[in-house]
């Protein structure tokens, strides 16, 4: 479930409050409070440039990455890191605006399973709860390769995972949205998910 960003602010008052019984009314300087807002900006500045860095990982071709020693499982680790940053919605939609949104969907169509089960988590995390980033994803064609994933992958894992990113976008408030499911036959793809061998595809 997407988290809002951290409210430092809160956190520090919090902080101020419970750190001393005795003294928990003292004002904090100015000095120290811009300290505090400096360090906490940081870490969020450092967040961004991992993003970036990662970005920059799924934008590199698949040979390219075999060539540097990077391995599927690398990859798999890579996104299990991004996936805990875009939990603030804030880094959600900064994704987008560092590029990273479109090599993420790309991973959707990856030649291996575990990255395109992984990627369609990640996407899930990113539009849930983010009317902002579900619209970005929708003007991405990102809809495109996660029903054709749902809906004709022969792994079973990527196709639970691609519904679990379809279903939070909303599809009740998303008339396009709504209206391409149809369309792929994604109605069909639901009913014959209820007789799968899986039951975790079932529910």
């Amino acid at each position: 479930m997407a988290k809002e960003g951290p409210n430092w602010e809160g956190l520090l008052k919090w902080s101020l409050s419970h750190s001393d019984g005795t003294n928990s009314s003292r004002n904090l300087s100015e000095e120290d409070r811009r300290w505090f807002m400096e360090a906490m900006q940081a870490q969020s500045v450092d967040v961004i440039r991992r993003m970036k860095e990662i970005t920059l990982v799924m934008q590199a071709p698949e040979h390219v990455l075999e060539s540097q020693g990077i391995t599927p499982q690398d990859i798999e680790d890579m996104l299990d890191e991004l996936q805990e940053h875009v939990e603030s919605i804030d880094m959600a939609n900064d994704l987008y605006s560092i590029g990273g949104l479109v090599p993420l969907l790309g991973y959707l169509k990856n030649s291996h399973a575990n990255i395109r089960a992984k990627a369609a988590e990640v996407v899930s995390t990113v539009v849930q709860n983010n009317p902002k980033s579900q619209q970005l994803v929708m003007e991405a064609n990102g809809l495109e390769p996660l029903l054709s994933n749902f809906i004709t992958d022969p792994d079973v894992l990527v196709r639970t995972k691609a519904l679990g990113a379809i279903s939070c976008k909303h599809p009740g408030h998303n008339k396009p949205g709504i209206t391409a499911f149809r369309l792929a036959n994604g109605y069909a793809a639901l009913r014959d998910a209820l007789g799968s061998e899986s039951v975790r595809f079932q529910r």
